[in-house]
């Protein structure tokens, strides 16, 4: 270049004009091949960008369905019935040094497919992804109330069980005698004797370690009755199904039947009973049939086959652990103060932590209330506790007065609350209530279909007098107490480790093999329709 121009400073006059032209074309080539390259290198630059961000959505992606479905099938996250969905919208980081490169993610199930869907953006590069898995829904059918008392337990007409669509399963396992003149839309298994006081009407099987006195014609029995003990039972009301029995039967003169066989060890006398099935007892034994009707005939042979014994549940001892809840926030209240994290922040009006905290929740959470003597709604407040995640409350004991618990509109299906005073004595198998542990009262309490819950306590769960008390979920207890009006929905729910052999009904919920899995559109979880 510099040659050239001394050549043109040296030229003569004539080939200036031409010189000037060269030199210009030459700056112009230069010029533009410059400005090429430059773009080139600025193309280059943002297409290399462009990939690495797309690359990075699609590992966040991937990284993102992997987790979320490792936590479904662990049971870490909640599997809401379809159409509802649980979502989680806030980007989740895919690790401590990802910075902004996260995921949003969405799960939905049927009754055979469980559906995880995830979102990663980043910047401006947008990956979606779907995986459908196979999914099953099972129930161990233990007690849906079960209740360890040694004395006697009641179920007055005040008790009102509801009918879930299967038949509720009430198990009392160590009380000497059971009392009852309420309807039971299920089965009814009993250690000790069972006495009806009118009006007792059991839709399903009804068992017995002891004997029975039903007192009245109208007590009615819909299924099969089996008697343990070698006492002497007085029937006077229905039974619709089979009678087995160890000991000595008198049926009344109310003029009943017996829907189907009766087999028994002992004497038998029949008043004016109509028993459709057969009669077996040993010919040995003393037989009075009054004004009774056989239509199956009579038959005594030398020995009649005992009833075996009655299988009960041994009591599940549950101390805390945070272990069992992995993924749950755990919050530790203070018996100090009256500010957040403070057993005041509950107990005392206007009851804050009730009415505005609990509702707030977005995240599985534990609220440890062990520091405070009691844990307490009946503050004047009468909240309304709109669950939209899992709750655990644990404390020593509990007064749910003047309380409702609801699913809120945004959650995910339906929340579950396990409500559990600890049993500090582990190994010697019976509820122990411990020093400074009391009662789980259940005192205006409502617990709407819309949650499940368990009350767990190794004390008594004790029911007030305000009449309007109503609890979905299970109930565990080392005894219990009627008082006024209480309605019961079973709707099965177990603690960690809670299995069949303690007598408790658990709903199971299986996430199984990968069926399906593919890119599907960006959109939004919120208007994803599952």
């Amino acid at each position: 270049m510099l040659e050239l121009i001394s050549k043109v400073r040296r030229g003569g006059g004539d080939d200036s004009g031409s010189s000037l032209v060269a030199v210009l074309l030459v700056m112009l080539v230069l010029t533009i091949a410059g400005l090429a390259l430059s773009s080139i290198v600025v193309n280059t630059a943002g297409f290399t960008a462009s990939g690495r961000a797309q690359a990075e959505s699609r590992a966040a992606a991937d990284a993102g369905l992997a987790a979320v479905s490792a936590q479904l099938k662990k049971g870490e996250i909640a599997c809401p019935t379809a159409p509802a969905k649980y979502v989680v919208s806030s980007p989740v980081a895919v690790s401590a040094d990802a910075g902004s490169r996260g995921y949003t993610y969405a799960v939905s199930c049927t009754d055979t497919i469980a559906t995880v869907r995830v979102n990663a953006n980043v910047d401006g590069a947008r990956t979606a992804l779907q995986a459908e898995f196979g999914f099953s829904t099972s129930t161990s059918l233990g007690g849906d109330m079960v209740f360890f008392g040694t004395n006697s337990i009641d179920f007055n007409s005040n008790v009102e069980v509801t009918d879930p669509g299967r038949r509720v399963n009430i198990v009392v396992p160590e009380a000497t005698a059971f009392n009852c003149n309420a309807k039971i839309p299920g089965n009814l298994t009993v250690k000790g004797n069972i006495n009806t006081q009118s009006g007792c009407n059991v839709s399903g099987t009804v068992a017995a370690g002891g004997t029975l006195n039903m007192c009245c014609g109208s007590d009615t029995f819909q299924g099969d009755l089996t008697l343990r003990g070698t006492g002497s039972s007085v029937i006077r009301g229905t039974i619709n199904g089979n009678i087995l029995a160890n000991g000595r039967l008198e049926f009344g003169w109310e003029n009943k039947t017996i829907g189907g066989s009766v087999r028994t060890t002992g004497d038998v006398q029949l008043g004016s009973v109509r028993i459709q099935g057969s009669l077996t007892f040993p010919s040995g034994r003393t037989y009075t049939p009054n004004s009774g009707t056989v239509v199956g005939g009579v038959q005594r042979p030398a020995s009649v086959e005992s009833v075996p014994a009655l299988t009960l549940p041994t009591w599940f001892e549950y101390a805390y652990k945070a272990s069992d809840w992995p993924g749950y926030n755990v919050v530790t209240l203070v018996n100090s103060g009256s500010g957040v994290g403070s057993c005041n922040y509950f107990n005392s009006s206007p009851g804050t932590g009730w009415t505005t905290w609990l509702g707030s929740l977005a995240a599985n959470t534990v609220v440890d209330a062990r520091a405070c003597t009691v844990l307490s709604s009946e503050n004047g407040s009468v909240p309304v506790v709109q669950l939209k995640t899992n709750l655990v409350l644990l404390a020593n004991s509990f007064n749910f007065g003047s309380i409702t618990f609801r699913a809120a509109a945004s959650a995910a299906g339906k929340p579950s609350m396990y409500v559990i005073t600890e049993d500090r004595t582990p190994g010697d198998h019976k509820p122990t209530c411990g020093t400074g542990q009391s009662k789980l009262y259940i005192n205006g309490t409502v617990v709407e279909p819309s949650v499940r819950a368990i009350g767990y306590t190794p004390c008594s769960v004790d029911v007030g007098s305000k009449g309007v008390d109503r609890w979905s979920g299970t109930l565990y207890g080392g005894a219990w107490s009627p008082g006024g009006k209480f309605t019961f929905t079973a709707d099965p729910i177990g603690l960690p480790g809670m299995g069949a052999e303690h007598g408790i009904s658990v709903e199971t919920k299986t996430v199984g093999a990968l069926q399906r899995q593919r890119d599907v559109t960006y959109a939004s979880l919120e208007s994803w329709t599952p």
